[in-house]
């Protein structure tokens, strides 16, 4: 758990570096082998990623809500109303209209993800505010683009994504040379490229849920790292009992997702964990708003 504590140091950085290259090694076989599926003699690399960094992920929304309880009195249209809002017209939206419902779970996720990497920038690599927009502004243009190639030329190729991958890569530092005068670090550059990496995946394989599992593995080791500190260090939980929810949530949500408990995949049982996730999506976008005094305090004892 110390290397979670410390968010901002390289060993962090190079942690999540590591389990992407071994989750994406590991799809690659499995995208280069269609046919294997969670056997006795092989794992499937969604569930994994799913029960062990995906779920508790969307779980740490429930302690961190319970953190800032105070708010839904003080803020009761933020933090309940246009909740019921979103879990009402959701929910409709869901067994009436689950294409588009896809789509703006998709272009909310997107959004969520690289809304994060534009501000873990900040966070570790120290760049100027300024290129807090533009990198952002790229990494939605970079996810479009993989989107694409995926959804609408129906090409996956390890080559085409890693020209993809390092044409954005050199755009968005000529851009910071421009703006700034001088090229990033080393280090800077390193954290940089991660943004890119997240939705790299979409380019590469054909299984957009590997892709999924894969790519935001590093959104979900970083949300999970700071989202940790922030319980223990700004309320001061017991990280035991936060453990126990994450795990409770993590198993029951990843059974329902996973076909485990039922295999219709428009049914209550699928709706509850997603509703879950379109709410996380929306809270994140309050909890971590430091021109709200009450926020602003607790994440003064994280960074």
């Amino acid at each position: 758990m110390a290397l979670f504590n410390n968010f901002r140091g390289f060993h962090f950085i190079f942690f999540c570096l590591i389990v992407y290259s071994l989750l994406f090694f590991s799809g690659y076989s499995f995208h280069l082998e269609p046919n294997i599926f969670f056997s006795e003699t092989t794992f499937d690399v969604r569930l994994i990623a799913m029960f062990l960094i995906a779920e508790p992920h969307f779980a740490m929304t429930l302690p961190i809500l319970y953190g800032y309880k105070e708010n839904f009195i003080k803020k009761p249209t933020q933090y309940t109303y246009i909740p019921l809002l979103i879990v009402t017209v959701g929910s409709l939206m869901f067994f009436q209209m689950n294409s588009i419902f896809l789509l703006l779970f998709l272009v909310a996720n997107i959004f969520h993800v690289n809304r994060q990497s534009g501000a873990f920038l900040m966070i570790q690599a120290k760049t100027p505010f300024q290129m807090k927009m533009p990198y952002e502004i790229s990494l939605h243009l970079f996810t479009f683009v993989c989107l694409y190639f995926s959804l609408i030329l129906r090409h996956h190729s390890l080559i085409s994504g890693i020209s993809l991958f390092l044409l954005a890569n050199i755009m968005i530092l000529s851009i910071f040379r421009l703006k700034e005068g001088f090229w990033p670090s080393l280090r800077q550059i390193i954290i940089i490229a991660q943004g890119y990496l997240v939705f790299l995946p979409l380019a590469i394989f054909s299984d957009m849920l590997l892709a999924f599992a894969i790519g935001i593995s590093i959104h979900y080791l970083q949300y999970l790292s700071i989202s940790w500190k922030l319980c223990k260090v700004g309320f001061g939980f017991s990280m035991k009992i936060v453990l126990l929810v994450l795990l409770t949530y993590t198993v029951i949500s990843s059974s329902a997702l996973a076909g485990f408990i039922s295999n219709e995949r428009i049914s209550l049982i699928i709706l509850i964990p997603t509703m879950m996730q379109l709410l996380h999506f929306y809270y994140d976008s309050l909890v971590w708003q430091r021109k709200d005094p009450i926020v602003a305090e607790k994440m003064l004892k994280v960074l």
